[in-house]
């Protein structure tokens, strides 16, 4: 048996993937020296927007980078059969994803309300203008750049080797694993950050398309981050309201933001069953 090539005399997957990770890494760390560079040279400010920009901006061109080179030279198929562009049904994809990020935020805020202190206030005129739409559009960006780097090609080569449910939980524990070094992470946010993996993968599959996940990610990043004002993943982001919450830590998530408390836990589980029984057709049908 050929460890290299399979059947078809084409590179086993799990090369595939090999390829990929080498290549996104060369990449990454190339074009996080240059975006220093540029940053050094520049008149942007020294604040945490602006590293969290530039390091997304750096995933972003390695990702892209990446799968294009990978396919290209690699896996030779179009980008298509790994969920990428305007496929059919992306925009009842991308809305049905916003929708289910829309169910999952009120249930959150009711959860709160039910089991502990809630207060929300307005703290839009509290930053610029620039700082919030800056937000914005990192939030957009953010989402993007990781369903290319932990969904789309990566997560597809492995369904093809490995089969569907090991390629989700794989990818899904890497998810959860960038996320440890998160202010305030814990091992139950990690823990959680897995079970959204595991929902985004799922999203995925079911559509064959990034559309879905992209949808639910960028939806729930937003509207949690950005227009409630909860911390993200343990960053603490200017928003248009802020949302506190008092309550236990273990249920409600404390520091980390509600991706920290079992409430999350049960937001993410169910809404990765409703995923898996009622995905909408797939995009390569």
């Amino acid at each position: 048996m050929d460890i290299l090539l399979n059947q078809k005399r084409e590179l086993r997957s799990g090369w595939k993937f090999v390829v990929y990770v080498v290549l996104f890494l060369i990449l990454w760390v190339a074009s996080g020296v240059a975006l220093s560079m540029v940053y050094a040279r520049s008149n942007l400010p020294d604040n945490q927007l602006t590293f969290l920009a530039l390091n997304e901006c750096a995933l972003l061109i390695a990702a892209v980078g990446a799968m294009l080179l990978a396919i290209r030279f690699v896996d030779r198929r179009p980008l298509a059969a790994f969920g990428v562009g305007f496929l059919p049904y992306w925009h009842r994809q991308l809305g049905a994803g916003l929708a289910l990020a829309a169910g999952m935020l009120g249930v959150l805020v009711a959860g709160c309300y039910a089991l502990g202190y809630v207060s929300i206030r307005w703290t839009g005129h509290q930053v610029p203008v620039s700082t919030l739409l800056g937000t914005f559009g990192l939030l957009l960006l953010a989402a993007v750049t990781e369903e290319l780097v932990f969904r789309g090609f990566p997560l597809q080569i492995l369904v093809d080797g490995m089969g569907q449910w090991p390629a989700v939980i794989v990818m899904s524990a890497i998810f959860g694993a960038m996320h440890l070094n998160n202010p305030n992470a814990s091992l139950l946010g990690s823990a959680n950050t897995v079970v959204a993996g595991i929902l985004l993968s799922l999203a995925y599959v079911r559509t064959r398309s990034l559309w879905l996940p992209y949808g639910i990610h960028v939806g729930w990043n937003v509207g949690l981050g950005f227009v409630l004002g909860f911390p993200l993943s343990g960053l603490d982001l200017p928003s248009l309201w802020t949302t506190g919450i008092a309550g236990s830590d273990i249920i409600l998530g404390g520091g980390y933001g509600p991706e920290g408390g079992l409430l999350a836990t049960f937001l993410f589980a169910s809404s990765a069953v409703i995923v898996k029984r009622r995905a909408g057709p797939s995009a390569t049908n």
